[in-house]
């Protein structure tokens, strides 16, 4: 038998899981915190309300006229190479349009947009979602040099710029689709120019919160998709002066933007541009290059999209698009998660009831495999005696202790690693749902009960976590286990590291932990149950052996 007061650190096995699991939750919070470091600045994202030039009314566009110390502005790229073209651009003209979803200002100058406003958004200061720069939103540049469009309103939703730029004449389309809020922009020419550049910017995201034991679960990151796959240049995750220059060729896709809003920008032209990346003066910026010296073509066409990163509105515009979801490397498994957290949403109509049926769900499909780990371990249970006499007996004999600890394994139906395959199935399960509850739009600011006013967010009160870490430490003592008891209490303090783990993650992926939890008791509850009928029909069986036996001798 185990001598109970032998000191657990004696055994190998135990001391190498005790170094791996600390390694995880190490490794794992270093992770992010060298990704998405903390600061003590507020944040000054895409998320924060800016203004925008002066709308008319719901569906209407109207024209405003500035002053030329706009000019100066735009044009810190270059300077207007014709006194006559300088003249003509004095004065900036800009369009303003504005519905029940947006508001946003076109402006004469590369034809970018000064300012885009979501109006059913809002961020944690509850301010309006806006996207503005020093520099103008998807504004475009010919040869290096600042184009000052001749800018026409030819519809309700159509504008045509023209300009010259070094005895090229340009001209520019772009039109907004109010279904799904994109652009779709042409840039034409009469005589191919050596480089046509489209540009946008935004303030280089500061994490508002976090540190080693809470990571921020906030991030802003540029995203684009060459020839091989789609790619991530983390931007939060940069100090306060570091700054980052990158860049990659053939482009289709780019984009910046936070888990939850982007900018992007899609390629449809017959040659494939250049994106560079930098990051500098608390700014993030991207340049989508065409290269045309040896091109002949006439025009280049792109999709322009600044908005929430809904997947339904996404795969509308471009079913390249939902590409900026980048749930990682378990996209393949939090896609159908959102479908199926979306399916229950219209059951029940809200979103943490609709978490709590996923993870209901998710749970009876592992069913089966924690019921054959449960029986696994109760059969490692059993045999632990024999086991411990196979020790005590081949203790000179390493191979022999193999050999008879196999066959007894093998006999009994045991498999000391069928226990933790429920855990390799679930660790994916909860990376993909981390991913989809932390980039999902549809959760982002949505209430759930009571003090809980933002599945996005961290549970402010910090109620789900504790919830969490109790119910993780009574399934932890409902669970078999062949570990003598000092191991056993030191790996009761388990649930409260994963319980400081989940104090700063979304509330949304804290609920499904603490359900998932709750339904483990159950099954631990009932699956015990079975476990003492069972004793007792093996209690009766070895009474009616020993009864055979004696009768045998007499």
């Amino acid at each position: 038998m185990n001598n109970q007061n032998e000191s657990p650190f004696g055994n190998p096995k135990f001391i190498a899981s005790i170094i791996v699991v600390f390694l995880m939750l190490w490794g794992w919070q270093y992770y992010m915190n060298k990704t998405y470091p903390p600061a003590p600045a507020k944040p000054a994202a895409t998320e924060v309300a800016g203004s925008t030039a002066n709308g008319s009314a719901n569906g209407t566009v109207s024209a405003e006229v500035g002053t030329g110390a706009s000019a100066a502005t735009i044009g810190s790229n270059g300077t207007a190479n014709l006194a006559q073209q300088a003249a003509e651009t004095a004065t900036e003209k800009t369009f303003s349009y504005e519905d029940e979803n947006v508001k946003w200002s076109l402006s004469s100058f590369g034809m970018g947009l000064n300012s885009l406003e979501l109006k059913k958004y809002t961020n944690k200061q509850k301010q309006p979602i806006v996207f503005n720069s020093s520099e103008k939103l998807f504004a475009n540049t010919v040869e290096n040099q600042n184009v000052f469009y001749k800018l026409e309103q030819t519809s309700a939703t159509e504008f045509v710029g023209t300009a010259t730029v070094n005895g090229k004449n340009i001209r520019r389309t772009v039109v907004y689709h109010p279904e799904t809020m994109s652009f779709t922009s042409e840039v034409s020419f009469d005589t191919t120019p050596s480089t046509v550049t489209f540009s946008t910017a935004e303030p280089k995201l500061v994490i508002s919160s976090g540190n080693f034991f809470l990571p921020s679960f906030e991030r802003q990151d540029f995203l684009f998709q060459d020839a091989e796959k789609v790619k991530t240049e983390h931007v939060s995750g940069l100090k306060d002066e570091e700054t980052l220059s990158k860049s990659a060729s053939n482009i289709r896709l780019a984009s910046i933007g936070s888990q939850y809003f982007t900018q992007s920008y899609i390629d449809k032209s017959d040659v494939l541009p250049s994106l560079n990346m930098n990051v500098a003066n608390k700014t993030a910026k991207m340049d989508v290059v065409y290269d045309l010296k040896d091109a002949k073509v006439s025009r280049l066409s792109n999709i322009i999209f600044i908005g929430p990163k809904v997947p339904e509105n996404l795969n509308k515009i471009d079913p390249l698009l939902p590409e900026v979801m980048d749930y990682g490397i378990f996209g393949f498994i939090s896609k159908p998660l959102l479908s199926l957290m979306k399916f229950m949403f219209g059951i029940f109509g809200n979103w943490g009831l609709a978490i709590i049926a996923l993870t209901i769900v998710v749970r009876f499909v592992m069913l089966p495999f924690n019921i054959v780990s449960f029986k696994s371990a109760r059969a490692m249970q059993k045999i632990q005696p024999e086991l411990q006499a196979v020790r005590e007996k081949y203790k000179n004999d390493p191979m022999a202790v193999n050999r008879e600890t196999m066959a007894l394994m093998k006999q009994h139906n045991a498999n000391p690693l069928s226990s933790c395959l429920p855990m390799l199935i679930q660790i994916p399960i909860f990376f993909a749902l981390w991913r989809t509850i932390g980039s999902s739009i549809e959760i982002y600011q949505q209430p759930f009960f009571g003090w809980i006013t933002d599945l996005s967010s961290h549970d402010k009160f910090f109620v789900l976590p504790v919830l969490m870490g109790v119910t993780m430490f009574f399934q932890q003592k409902l669970t078999p286990t062949t570990m003598d008891p000092m191991q056993a209490k030191i790996l009761n303090f388990m649930p409260i590291l994963f319980s400081l783990f989940m104090l700063s993650l979304p509330s949304g992926l804290t609920l499904y932990n603490f359900v998932s939890a709750l339904f483990g008791v159950g099954q631990q509850y009932f699956l015990m149950k079975d476990r003492k009928t069972d004793k007792k029909a093996d209690d009766a069986v070895g009474a009616l052996a020993k009864k055979v036996s004696l009768k045998a001798k007499k």
